[in-house]
């Protein structure tokens, strides 16, 4: 926001006010180490949003989104699918991968490092999200079901990327413990109906009662979930940037355009 005659006007907002949206928010505004701006109005992040209102879709009409990106496996689609990219035209991206392989492991893990590896069941849709910012022909949303892992992780990287500092990266990553809604993440289903999907056991409680409140994003020793991460990707791939042309097959003029449409 910016001053103006002693009073204050708003050009732009982080949040936006949806009323059953979830962690959906726009992803501009941070200055990068070489005083560069993150554009706003060029993407957004989200969680689900399998229980948008009228208002909703219609504050989402206002952003001129050329596509969506969906982060979230075959599971998570089948009980909460996509509307957005009907209602408004938008092209919509996923790709079909099962989110029980990853549970599975995740399991059997203590907690550490819990995104390790997580990226490459996410090169597909990520090389396609980036290449979409870069292409400048619209706005972008993309999400997964929280809005904060999968989707928090494809913000750090790109962040990361245009030289955001790591600290500011952070802030914004844990923002999502108080951004989320998760009685908006999950629809009204009777888990019965879906007796072999794993997603409903994070939302819905033993007494069939949907989740309202979102856990920290920290490991048990204390450590930051997406710290662990950058320091996995650091010494995977040699930094953000590396990730993206290895893994994702980004080359300078991808990573050109993309700094070129994401930067003021």
């Amino acid at each position: 926001m910016t001053m103006a005659r002693g009073g204050v006007t708003v050009v732009a907002e982080r949040v936006l006010p949806s009323e059953q949206g979830s962690n959906f928010r726009d992803i501009g505004g941070y200055v990068t180490r070489d005083g560069h701006i993150v554009r706003w109005g060029k993407a957004f992040r989200s969680g689900a949003m399998p229980m948008l209102t009228k208002a909703d879709y219609s504050l989402i009409d206002q952003l001129g989104l050329n596509a969506v990106v969906d982060l979230r496996s075959l599971e998570e689609r089948e009980v909460a699918p996509d509307q957005v990219d009907d209602r408004t035209g938008a092209l919509f991206v996923a790709n079909d991968y099962s989110l029980k392989p990853l549970l599975a492991a995740y399991g059997k893990g203590d907690g550490e490092n819990a995104y390790r590896g997580m990226e490459k069941l996410l090169i597909p849709q990520l090389r396609s999200l980036y290449r979409l910012l870069a292409a400048d022909d619209g706005a972008v949303l993309y999400h997964c079901s929280a809005g904060q892992d999968r989707t928090g992780m494809a913000t750090a990287l790109l962040y990361d990327m245009l030289g955001v500092d790591r600290e500011t990266i952070l802030k914004d990553y844990h923002a999502s413990t108080a951004l989320r809604r998760p009685q908006w993440e999950m629809p009204d289903v009777d888990p019965a109906d879906y007796p072999n999907n794993p997603i409903l056991r994070f939302y819905i409680d033993k007494d069939g009662k949907k989740r309202t409140v979102a856990e920290p994003l920290y490991t048990p020793s204390g450590a930051s979930h997406l710290a662990q991460f950058f320091t996995y990707i650091d010494t995977q791939y040699g930094g953000s940037e590396a990730f993206m042309k290895q893994a994702l097959r980004l080359d300078e003029s991808d990573i050109a355009k993309l700094r070129k449409t994401m930067l003021d």
